[in-house]
């Protein structure tokens, strides 16, 4: 098994195994997930049309413009754990979440065929896209739940 192939199950196995210890509460969190689902989809769409990034070794070969493993596992159990354990400041947990999510995602995309950018994309436009995403997750969650919350 290809180092690649490695790094996206071990990816599968952190999501699934964090999601197993903290299932309890997650449920209010899963139309983030899906949400955050259909978000990292459109966004890999966009990418392929443009080029800046795609997936050259994938867990699911005839899926070619999206990583199954980051955009239907990782992707939504992350978006839902930002959401529900998100600080009232937003910004240093943002900050530091991309920065965590980020980094490994350069070391990826340096030393292995997992990610490759091209037309320009750096770094640092997958930070800045990681940063807006938090809180477009979190927005949607407020919104979703905008009713419930006012009846508590």
């Amino acid at each position: 098994m290809s180092i690649e192939l490695s790094v996206q199950y071990i990816a599968i196995a952190i999501a699934l195994f964090a999601l197993a210890l903290k299932y309890k509460g997650m449920k209010p969190y899963i139309p983030v997930a899906m949400f955050s689902m259909i978000y990292a989809n459109l966004w890999c769409y966009i990418a392929t049309y443009f080029n800046w990034w795609k997936f050259p070794v994938r867990t699911l070969p005839l899926v070619e413009d999206i990583s199954f493993t980051a955009n239907m596992i990782t992707v939504p159990i992350v978006a839902m754990f930002w959401v529900r354990y998100s600080p009232m400041s937003r910004i240093k947990w943002a900050f530091l979440w991309t920065t965590l999510l980020v980094i490994p995602e350069y070391l990826l995309e340096q030393y292995t065929d997992t990610i490759e950018y091209h037309s320009g994309y750096q770094w640092y436009h997958s930070y800045l896209l990681w940063l807006i995403s938090w809180f477009i997750w979190y927005q949607f969650h407020k919104w979703f739940y905008k009713d419930y919350t006012k009846k508590l």
